[in-house]
């Protein structure tokens, strides 16, 4: 955890100072940061996703639902963080594109969960 702090603040003073004369390099700077980061954060999800996946005894085998947790968990993530590099490269237009399409992505994923409650409400009915 402090690691990745320290990493943060160390990439963000460099391209403090390299901006001045690079604001290229700058970008470059924070973008390979956001990178490095990120995949930090995709081996702690590797964690998570062991013991989502130990969860299956849980609920009865029915790991579809684990996955699609994870699937709209990993849109979010992926769609929140490019929008993020486009929007601090300032391309706020791309950014509010990313966060749209994340937003449809989402809801595309979920209809599985509004066809199982759909067909549980009709069930109920009769």
């Amino acid at each position: 955890m402090i690691q990745i702090c320290v990493l943060a603040i160390a990439g963000l003073f460099a391209a403090l100072v390299i901006r001045k004369d690079k604001p290229e390099f700058a970008t470059l700077i924070i973008i390979l940061v956001s990178f490095l980061i990120a995949l930090r954060i995709l081996a702690m999800l590797g964690n998570a996703v062991d013991t989502l996946e130990e969860w299956e005894a849980v609920l009865g085998g029915n790991i579809s639902y684990v996955s699609l947790l994870l699937k709209i968990i990993g849109i979010t993530y992926v769609c929140d963080f490019a929008a993020n590099l486009c929007r601090d490269s300032g391309y706020s237009a791309l950014s509010s594109h990313i966060e749209l399409f994340g937003k449809v992505a989402i809801m595309v994923a979920g209809f599985p969960i509004i066809r199982i409650m759909i067909d549980m409400l009709e069930g109920m009915m009769r």
